[in-house]
């Protein structure tokens, strides 16, 4: 019975070992500068976002180098949304650097959400 159970454990270990990466939602802290910013009258990317000069990609499962932030609504409030397109355009306006903080559990059209972004001085 010992055995049996073993087994089935090695099994399972096996099996979680296979899963893709990309099947486990993440999030990661970026900083870098804001190289664009995007707003789109209609859904598409949650109809705002910004390019940045490092790429969250590189550690999510995410579109290269840009993220959204949701201004359609669907993962934040509208208001919040335009208020952190906001502070992308006031960073790239003056040249400052930004963090961003950037998960891939919500996402626009393959592009993820920036649940949070600082403009460092």
């Amino acid at each position: 019975m010992k055995h049996s159970s073993k087994a089935g454990l090695c099994l399972l270990l096996t099996a979680m070992a296979c899963l893709p990466a990309a099947a486990v939602a993440d999030k990661v802290y970026v900083q870098g500068q804001v190289v664009r910013v995007l707003v789109s009258a209609g859904e598409d990317f949650g109809g705002c976002m910004a390019q940045l000069s490092r790429d969250p990609g590189r550690y999510l499962n995410c579109g290269a180098n840009w993220v959204t932030f949701s201004c359609t609504g669907d993962f934040t409030d509208p208001v919040r949304g335009y208020r952190m397109l906001d502070q992308a355009q006031l960073a790239l306006a003056t040249g400052r650097a930004v963090g961003v903080e950037v998960t891939d559990s919500k996402k626009h059209n393959g592009y993820c959400f920036a649940q949070r972004i600082d403009v460092i001085r």
